[in-house]
């Protein structure tokens, strides 16, 4: 009897071991007979422990030693599978069409087929230790988006520390659509920094607060989030090129209520704030920005609403001879650099309805609407030429469709003056780009 629950015990090991160094090809597996394998191990190690529990009744002493390594050979095995179970490798590949009305080579190609993006993400658990990583692959560039670890301290509490999102304006990303929202192109929704936050949930109450030593791991663009860039390139002549900004010592905070929490109609209010140094490479001196917004983040059956506001300053110490105006803020994201207001006011309402269909493979639909408008405080440009357009604003209207791990976006995006964002002109009028992305979730 020892002889065959040792034998079992090596399978379930081969088994999980084969399992745990395969683990980049799991994504590949069809997601119900992993679930099964997991299955028939675990309910091998079940029939272990109770041949185990059998032979304790009959074996004489000299098979006590066998028996109880038996045991610690079917709770590591245990250990393992819920080791895998809690870990989850999952990922993305997606490619993009566009069609840009300003763009002439483009219109006459009728617009072009890139690569989108491919996305690389782990997250798990071990106890109370959390974990979590998300590594992107763009056309030319390459970034880590979040990585941290984490402790649960409580039922309600959690540590992590890392390059982790900002507690700030609605959460997770602030828009409902594809393209996104200005105030999520200007860093101040779906922004990661690197330091620590702690996060409390009790009942309806969420509350979260951070510290952050830095905005990135990094000064300068090939991130997510849109931060100030603080890299300090010179010209030939030895004259600044970029604002060379960069926020450090940031402190945030963010506290949200959700009426009807529990049900399938809530309505989340939340409020926040962040501020600290912000640091100039090239004269060495600190100057220091704030940021506070008012949120609402509804859902209400198929139905999903955000309603954010959001009010903010910079205020740099520049140098002088850069050429750009201390009426702009120099951020950067996606290797892309451009100008926002230094100071001003961000609005943005979003509406979505998601239906669920029986339509062949097609399982859902998903419809949304994102607006979004900026009031400067002063003259704006986004060349940041210290010239003065029209106020920005930026509409993304599309739907969504998924087949299973398949899924493709369509965008109307419409804007004016809307940052110089990706090559749009700013000369106040309005300009589109037709956008599809599609591809695949691992």
């Amino acid at each position: 009897m020892a002889q065959l629950s040792f034998k079992a015990a090596g399978l379930a090991m081969g088994v999980t071991g084969t399992l745990a160094f395969a683990a980049p090809a799991l994504a590949q597996q069809d997601t119900e007979a992993m679930q099964r394998q997991l299955d028939a191990l675990r309910a091998q190690v079940e029939r272990m422990e109770q041949q185990l529990d059998a032979q304790q009744s009959t074996t004489t002493a000299d098979s006590g030693q066998a028996t109880s390594e038996t045991r610690e050979l079917a709770e590591e095995n245990r250990s393992l599978i819920d080791s895998i179970q809690n870990s989850q490798i999952s990922g993305t590949l997606q490619l993009n069409a566009s069609y840009n009305d300003w763009d002439q080579a483009n219109k006459d190609k009728a617009g072009d087929m890139n690569f989108g993006k491919f996305v690389l993400a782990l997250n798990g658990e071990h106890g109370n230790f959390l974990y979590g990583f998300d590594y992107r692959f763009y056309d030319g560039y390459q970034f880590l988006k979040s990585g941290w670890m984490g402790y649960q301290a409580s039922e309600n509490d959690t540590v992590k520390v890392g390059l982790v999102q900002t507690p700030f304006g609605n959460m997770d990303y602030g828009y409902l659509g594809w393209y996104g929202t200005l105030p999520y192109l200007s860093g101040f929704n779906d922004n990661q920094n690197a330091g620590i936050k702690w996060d409390h949930s009790q009942g309806a109450w969420d509350t979260s607060l951070a510290f952050f030593k830095s905005d990135q791991l990094g000064d300068g663009n090939e991130h997510y989030g849109a931060n100030p860039v603080g890299n300090a390139p010179t010209d030939d002549d030895g004259n600044p090129t970029n604002q060379g900004n960069t926020a450090e010592n940031q402190l945030a905070g963010r506290v949200a209520y959700t009426f009807g929490q529990g049900t399938d109609y809530t309505t989340e209010i939340n409020f926040s704030a962040k501020g600290g140094q912000l640091y100039n490479n090239y004269t060495n001196d600190s100057g220091d920005n704030w940021q506070a917004a008012v949120g609402l983040n509804g859902s209400y059956g198929n139905w999903y609403t955000l309603l954010q506001a959001t009010a903010y300053e910079y205020d740099a110490e520049n140098p002088d001879d850069s050429g750009i105006s201390d009426d702009v803020m120099q951020v950067g994201a996606f290797a892309f650099n451009y100008f926002i207001p230094a100071e001003g006011q961000m609005y943005s309402a979003s509406l979505a309805y998601s239906m669920n269909v029986d339509w062949g493979d097609i399982d859902n639909l998903y419809f949304y609407n994102d607006f979004s408008y900026v009031s400067p405080e002063g003259d704006y440009s986004p060349s940041g030429d210290g010239g003065n357009v029209d106020d920005p604003m930026l509409n993304d209207l599309g739907m969504k469709v998924t087949a299973g791990p398949y899924y493709a976006w369509f965008s109307v995006i419409a804007n004016k003056n809307a940052l110089g964002y990706f090559g749009s002109p700013t000369d106040g009028d309005w300009h589109t780009s037709l956008q599809t992305n599609f591809g695949f979730n691992f």
